[in-house]
């Protein structure tokens, strides 16, 4: 059976006109993005190994620029969506109702998701434009959208939960911001302590082994390597990251210019299963996170069912 609030919210938003308007103009956005980085790799009639680096540069800086803007809209549109129905004095005719919180929570928050994904397909046809140059798989493509949606489920659990726990929308948004931003300067805290300590003590440890890298990074300095990769699994920035250097091998001599820890550790990480690692994180952190946005709408649908019973 569908969820009534999914049937409902959706329905009202593909009848504005505005979703059209948006969805296109979103992949508008993501085509001029796309040619303006590889037009002439899009257009050639003939291609080069520079033409391929051009397609797959586009790739990696189109997945950056919807990760951003997924990160920018999702929690906005599920930060009003219990706040709102409580201003509006609705929420109460749904909890009297036999709708559970947990069917509410998961209603506005499917509704919100399955409108960012029609954004992620009509971005989908210059995503696969990649193919064209090489480099990228239509695998790649599909695995990159994956992430994308996944990261967009994470986002719009934090607002749904933000909605469920503050009264007004104002409040719910920018907290629903604010723990995006703190998650996004938590998660990325075993990162910097891993690499600070690995770059702090590389030489030392290499003099004392006599070994390779490989030695020193997964033997004498494995808690400090482990708190590294635990950065790629728990940030959602850092997984965007494994999942580039995964997919193109773009990064290594770019990190060369910020960290050269980074640079010497790259290629002993195994970006494959960390990718993998950091969608599955964040698919659990949403669901716990709306579990706990169903907790806190629950109390009030059992008020109401104690005064009902009453009467």
């Amino acid at each position: 059976m569908i969820n009534p609030i999914l049937a409902s919210s959706a329905r009202r938003r593909m009848r504005s006109i505005r979703t059209p308007i948006l969805i296109t103009l979103y992949g508008a956005m993501i085509l001029a993005s796309g040619l303006g980085m590889a037009f002439g790799a899009f257009t050639s009639s003939t291609l080069s190994i520079f033409a391929m680096r051009e397609g797959v540069t586009a790739y990696a800086a189109m997945l950056a620029i919807q990760f951003a803007m997924i990160l920018l809209i999702t929690p906005a549109m599920t930060a009003g969506s219990i706040a709102g129905e409580r201003e509006r004095q609705t929420l109460d005719m749904l909890l009297v109702t036999n709708t559970g919180s947990l069917r509410i929570v998961a209603g506005k928050l499917l509704e919100s998701l399955g409108y960012v994904a029609l954004l992620l397909v009509a971005a989908l046809p210059t995503m696969c434009l990649t193919l064209i140059t090489g480099g990228v798989t239509l695998a790649d493509v599909l695995t990159g959208a994956l992430f994308l949606l996944v990261t967009a489920f994470a986002a719009l659990s934090v607002g749904v939960f933000a909605s469920a726990v503050f009264r007004r929308t104002v409040t719910a948004t920018v907290m629903a911001y604010l723990l995006v931003f703190l998650i996004g300067v938590v998660t990325l805290l075993p990162m910097v302590l891993g690499v600070s300590y690995i770059g702090s003590h590389y030489d030392d440890m290499y003099a004392s082994t006599m070994a390779s890298s490989v030695a020193v990074i997964g033997g004498a300095d494995a808690a400090a390597s482990g708190l590294s990769v635990n950065a790629f699994i728990y940030s959602p920035a850092m997984g965007l990251m494994a999942l580039i250097a995964d997919q193109t091998s773009l990064l290594k001599n770019t990190l060369m210019d910020y960290s050269y820890t980074m640079y010497c550790i790259y290629d002993y990480l195994d970006f494959s299963a960390i990718k993998w690692e950091n969608m599955a994180f964040m698919a659990g952190a949403g669901l716990l996170l709306d579990l706990l946005a169903a907790c806190f709408v629950r109390p009030r649908e059992a008020r109401l069912r104690r005064r009902s019973a009453k009467q």
